[in-house]
Protein backbone atom coordinates (compact mmCIF):
# COMPACT_ATOMS: atom_id res chain seq x y z
CA UNK A 1 0.00 0.00 0.00
CA UNK A 2 1.25 3.47 -0.89
CA UNK A 3 0.36 6.20 1.57
CA UNK A 4 0.65 9.90 0.72
CA UNK A 5 0.25 12.58 3.37
CA UNK A 6 -0.45 16.04 1.96
CA UNK A 7 0.25 18.85 4.43
CA UNK A 8 0.22 22.61 4.10
CA UNK A 9 3.07 24.63 5.55
CA UNK A 10 2.54 26.31 8.90
CA UNK A 11 1.53 29.91 9.48
CA UNK A 12 4.15 32.24 7.90
CA UNK A 13 5.83 35.14 9.66
CA UNK A 14 4.76 37.56 6.91
CA UNK A 15 1.03 37.17 7.66
CA UNK A 16 1.39 39.01 10.97
CA UNK A 17 4.51 41.10 10.52
CA UNK A 18 4.97 43.66 7.76
CA UNK A 19 8.35 42.65 6.37
CA UNK A 20 8.52 45.35 3.68
CA UNK A 21 10.38 47.77 5.89
CA UNK A 22 13.77 49.37 5.48
CA UNK A 23 16.54 47.06 6.62
CA UNK A 24 14.72 43.78 5.96
CA UNK A 25 16.77 41.69 3.48
CA UNK A 26 14.93 41.10 0.17
CA UNK A 27 15.06 37.33 0.49
CA UNK A 28 13.32 37.57 3.86
CA UNK A 29 10.56 39.72 2.39
CA UNK A 30 10.00 37.47 -0.64
CA UNK A 31 10.46 34.16 1.13
CA UNK A 32 9.66 34.43 4.87
CA UNK A 33 9.90 31.59 7.32
CA UNK A 34 7.36 30.28 9.81
CA UNK A 35 5.91 32.35 12.61
CA UNK A 36 6.09 30.86 16.11
CA UNK A 37 2.55 29.50 15.78
CA UNK A 38 3.45 28.10 12.35
CA UNK A 39 6.32 26.18 13.92
CA UNK A 40 3.94 24.80 16.53
CA UNK A 41 1.49 23.76 13.81
CA UNK A 42 4.29 21.94 12.02
CA UNK A 43 5.40 20.18 15.24
CA UNK A 44 1.85 19.01 15.92
CA UNK A 45 1.56 17.70 12.37
CA UNK A 46 4.93 15.99 12.71
CA UNK A 47 3.85 14.30 15.96
CA UNK A 48 0.63 13.06 14.34
CA UNK A 49 2.53 11.68 11.34
CA UNK A 50 5.09 9.97 13.59
CA UNK A 51 2.33 8.43 15.71
CA UNK A 52 0.66 7.10 12.57
CA UNK A 53 3.66 5.06 11.53
CA UNK A 54 6.31 7.57 10.54
CA UNK A 55 7.32 8.34 7.00
CA UNK A 56 9.89 7.07 4.48
CA UNK A 57 10.50 10.30 2.55
CA UNK A 58 9.45 13.94 2.46
CA UNK A 59 8.95 15.96 -0.73
CA UNK A 60 8.78 19.70 -0.13
CA UNK A 61 8.17 22.90 -2.01
CA UNK A 62 11.45 24.86 -2.09
CA UNK A 63 9.92 27.85 -0.29
CA UNK A 64 11.18 28.48 3.23
CA UNK A 65 7.82 27.97 4.96
CA UNK A 66 7.55 24.49 3.46
CA UNK A 67 11.17 23.52 4.04
CA UNK A 68 10.95 24.62 7.67
CA UNK A 69 7.76 22.58 8.05
CA UNK A 70 9.48 19.62 6.40
CA UNK A 71 12.46 19.99 8.75
CA UNK A 72 10.23 19.56 11.79
CA UNK A 73 8.55 16.50 10.25
CA UNK A 74 11.97 15.04 9.44
CA UNK A 75 13.18 15.68 12.98
CA UNK A 76 10.30 13.54 14.30
CA UNK A 77 10.65 10.75 11.74
CA UNK A 78 14.24 10.79 10.48
CA UNK A 79 13.07 10.82 6.85
CA UNK A 80 15.11 12.52 4.10
CA UNK A 81 13.81 15.72 2.46
CA UNK A 82 13.86 16.50 -1.27
CA UNK A 83 12.94 19.96 -2.54
CA UNK A 84 10.92 19.91 -5.77
CA UNK A 85 9.77 22.98 -7.66
CA UNK A 86 6.82 21.11 -9.20
CA UNK A 87 5.03 21.40 -5.87
CA UNK A 88 6.27 24.94 -5.27
CA UNK A 89 3.99 27.93 -4.91
CA UNK A 90 2.48 29.72 -7.89
CA UNK A 91 4.79 32.31 -9.43
CA UNK A 92 2.99 35.50 -10.35
CA UNK A 93 6.03 37.23 -11.83
CA UNK A 94 9.76 36.80 -12.34
CA UNK A 95 10.48 38.20 -8.89
CA UNK A 96 7.50 37.97 -6.53
CA UNK A 97 7.85 34.92 -4.36
CA UNK A 98 10.51 33.25 -6.50
CA UNK A 99 13.16 31.39 -4.52
CA UNK A 100 15.23 31.39 -7.71
CA UNK A 101 15.37 35.18 -8.03
CA UNK A 102 18.70 37.04 -7.62
CA UNK A 103 17.94 37.36 -3.91
CA UNK A 104 18.79 33.68 -3.51
CA UNK A 105 22.48 34.60 -3.65
CA UNK A 106 21.93 36.56 -0.45
CA UNK A 107 20.81 33.39 1.27
CA UNK A 108 23.40 30.73 0.30
CA UNK A 109 22.35 28.10 2.85
CA UNK A 110 18.80 27.94 1.48
CA UNK A 111 19.92 28.34 -2.13
CA UNK A 112 22.01 25.17 -1.73
CA UNK A 113 18.99 23.23 -0.45
CA UNK A 114 17.07 24.26 -3.56
CA UNK A 115 19.82 23.43 -6.03
CA UNK A 116 18.20 20.20 -7.20
CA UNK A 117 14.61 21.44 -7.04
CA UNK A 118 14.43 22.37 -10.73
CA UNK A 119 13.91 25.70 -12.42
CA UNK A 120 10.40 27.18 -12.57
CA UNK A 121 8.84 29.13 -15.39
CA UNK A 122 7.14 32.44 -14.73
CA UNK A 123 4.66 33.91 -14.83
CA UNK A 124 2.34 30.92 -14.52
CA UNK A 125 -1.20 30.06 -15.55
CA UNK A 126 -3.75 27.40 -14.65
CA UNK A 127 -2.33 25.23 -17.42
CA UNK A 128 1.30 25.41 -16.33
CA UNK A 129 0.35 24.66 -12.73
CA UNK A 130 -1.69 21.64 -13.76
CA UNK A 131 1.13 20.39 -16.00
CA UNK A 132 3.73 20.37 -13.26
CA UNK A 133 1.32 18.83 -10.77
CA UNK A 134 0.48 16.10 -13.31
CA UNK A 135 4.17 15.26 -13.68
CA UNK A 136 4.46 14.90 -9.91
CA UNK A 137 1.50 12.51 -9.80
CA UNK A 138 2.97 10.39 -12.62
CA UNK A 139 6.23 10.04 -10.67
CA UNK A 140 4.35 9.13 -7.49
CA UNK A 141 2.59 6.32 -9.36
CA UNK A 142 5.91 4.99 -10.64
CA UNK A 143 7.79 5.40 -7.36
CA UNK A 144 9.52 2.30 -6.01
CA UNK A 145 9.30 0.52 -3.71
CA UNK A 146 5.53 0.81 -3.84
CA UNK A 147 4.93 0.17 -0.14
CA UNK A 148 6.01 3.58 1.16
CA UNK A 149 4.68 6.39 3.32
CA UNK A 150 5.43 9.76 1.76
CA UNK A 151 4.81 13.31 2.94
CA UNK A 152 4.29 16.19 0.51
CA UNK A 153 4.62 19.68 2.01
CA UNK A 154 3.21 22.41 -0.20
CA UNK A 155 0.82 25.36 -0.57
CA UNK A 156 -2.97 25.74 -0.63
CA UNK A 157 -3.46 26.03 -4.41
CA UNK A 158 -0.93 23.30 -5.25
CA UNK A 159 -2.29 20.88 -2.65
CA UNK A 160 -5.82 21.25 -4.01
CA UNK A 161 -4.53 20.62 -7.55
CA UNK A 162 -2.65 17.56 -6.29
CA UNK A 163 -5.72 16.24 -4.50
CA UNK A 164 -7.81 16.67 -7.65
CA UNK A 165 -5.22 14.91 -9.84
CA UNK A 166 -4.75 12.06 -7.35
CA UNK A 167 -8.40 11.38 -6.48
CA UNK A 168 -10.41 12.85 -9.34
CA UNK A 169 -12.30 15.00 -6.81
CA UNK A 170 -12.16 18.79 -7.01
CA UNK A 171 -12.36 20.76 -3.75
CA UNK A 172 -13.14 24.41 -3.10
CA UNK A 173 -12.42 24.49 0.64
CA UNK A 174 -9.43 26.49 1.86
CA UNK A 175 -6.57 24.33 3.11
CA UNK A 176 -5.81 25.44 6.65
CA UNK A 177 -2.14 26.08 7.56
CA UNK A 178 -0.78 22.90 9.13
CA UNK A 179 -3.78 20.81 8.01
CA UNK A 180 -3.15 17.42 6.44
CA UNK A 181 -4.88 14.88 4.22
CA UNK A 182 -4.14 11.15 4.10
CA UNK A 183 -4.43 9.34 0.75
CA UNK A 184 -3.89 5.64 0.06
CA UNK A 185 -3.42 3.46 -3.03
CA UNK A 186 -3.80 -0.27 -2.39
CA UNK A 187 -2.11 -1.66 -5.52
CA UNK A 188 0.28 -0.32 -8.18
CA UNK A 189 -2.41 -0.85 -10.82
CA UNK A 190 -4.79 1.52 -9.03
CA UNK A 191 -5.06 4.72 -11.04
CA UNK A 192 -6.25 6.89 -8.16
CA UNK A 193 -5.75 7.29 -4.45
CA UNK A 194 -8.59 7.11 -1.96
CA UNK A 195 -9.15 9.56 0.87
CA UNK A 196 -8.55 8.07 4.31
CA UNK A 197 -10.09 10.20 7.05
CA UNK A 198 -11.07 13.85 6.65
CA UNK A 199 -10.00 16.31 3.99
CA UNK A 200 -7.47 18.92 5.18
CA UNK A 201 -7.86 17.75 8.76
CA UNK A 202 -6.79 20.29 11.38
CA UNK A 203 -8.20 18.72 14.59
CA UNK A 204 -4.66 17.92 15.74
CA UNK A 205 -3.78 21.64 15.90
CA UNK A 206 -5.81 22.35 19.04
CA UNK A 207 -4.87 25.77 20.44
CA UNK A 208 -2.56 26.33 17.44
CA UNK A 209 -5.59 26.50 15.13
CA UNK A 210 -4.62 29.87 13.62
CA UNK A 211 -6.13 30.41 10.20
CA UNK A 212 -5.03 32.40 7.16
CA UNK A 213 -5.89 36.14 7.19
CA UNK A 214 -8.69 36.90 4.74
CA UNK A 215 -6.61 39.44 2.82
CA UNK A 216 -4.04 36.74 1.98
CA UNK A 217 -6.54 34.46 0.25
CA UNK A 218 -7.12 36.69 -2.81
CA UNK A 219 -5.20 35.22 -5.75
CA UNK A 220 -4.51 36.90 -9.09
CA UNK A 221 -2.38 35.68 -11.96
CA UNK A 222 0.15 37.84 -13.77
CA UNK A 223 -1.74 40.35 -15.99
CA UNK A 224 0.51 39.60 -18.96
CA UNK A 225 -0.25 35.90 -18.93
CA UNK A 226 -3.10 35.42 -21.40
CA UNK A 227 -3.43 31.72 -20.53
CA UNK A 228 -4.84 32.43 -17.08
Amino acid sequence: MQTIILIRHGYPLSWDEKLKVRGTPPHRRLDPGLAAIGQEQARLGAALIAAGGGVDAIISSPFRTCLETADLIAAASGAPIAADWRIGDVLLSTVLGSPFSPTSTMDPEWAERRAAAGKPSHPESDRTIQERVAKTVIELKARKPFDQRLVIVSHDIILKELFKAMTGRAVALDWHPGALTLLKRDKPIDRQWRLSGGFADCKHLGAADRTEPVEQIVHKYHPLDSRS
